[in-house]
């Protein structure tokens, strides 16, 4: 198999993955515009999906069953996610029409939405993707921090992930409530590990296109 198109794709999907983690948290941390914040995470959906794509495509036979389960997982974080950040930048942020709260109310990105734990569920899917993906890095050093890296970020990220919107703290819309907070820092934290992890993976998939 022609190994350049996999190394391509893999390289500039881990390039956009990596570059949207450090967008997101820097936006949080320097109170950019939600549009920023919004965008950066859609664009990383339909990225880390290729980036999944490329990865499945990288593993040897006997690999694929999990590299295929990551992709599985993969796609729903992306479809589920991808849809709320959408709603955020055109229902939410852009709306102009003269709609009631209580319409706009569910929708509205914070704890205790349904639009919020919609998107919660979403990363959990983003994590397990990784902790599937992980075995099939199995080379050298690089391979070994790429695998224990994914792996890690399913087994210590996906069940707060799935646990945090049940959990009772106090919000509201302007951010400033503890919820709100704690959110900020998680995701900051969480956004620079994975960050590092498909920078190596970014790594990984250039010297497979400079010997492709």
């Amino acid at each position: 198999m022609n190994q350049k198109p996999i190394a391509q794709l893999g390289f500039w999907s881990s390039v956009v993955v990596t570059l949207m983690l450090i967008v997101f948290p820097l936006s949080l941390a320097f109170d950019w515009s939600l549009a920023v914040a919004y965008g950066s995470s859609f664009l990383l959906a339909p990225a880390f999906v290729a980036m999944m794509v490329s990865i499945h495509h990288y593993a040897v036979p006997e690999k694929k069953v999990w590299s295929q389960l990551g992709l599985s997982f993969a796609i729903i974080y992306a479809v589920m996610c991808s849809l709320t950040y959408y709603i955020q930048l055109t229902f939410i942020e852009n709306n102009y029409l003269p709609i009631a709260n209580e319409v706009t109310a569910p929708f509205v990105f914070i704890p205790g939405t349904p639009i919020f734990a919609q998107d919660m569920l979403g990363y959990v899917f983003f994590c397990l993707a990784t902790l599937a993906a992980g075995p099939v890095f199995t080379g050298g050093k690089l391979e070994a921090w790429i695998k224990w890296l994914f792996i890690f970020n399913g087994i210590l990220f996906a069940i707060p992930t799935l646990i945090l919107p049940a959990l009772v703290m106090p919000v509201n819309a302007a951010g400033t409530g503890v919820g709100n907070q704690v959110g900020d820092y998680a995701n900051i934290v969480w956004s620079f590990y994975i960050a590092i992890a498909t920078g190596l993976t970014a790594t990984l998939f250039k010297r497979l296109k400079s010997i492709a």
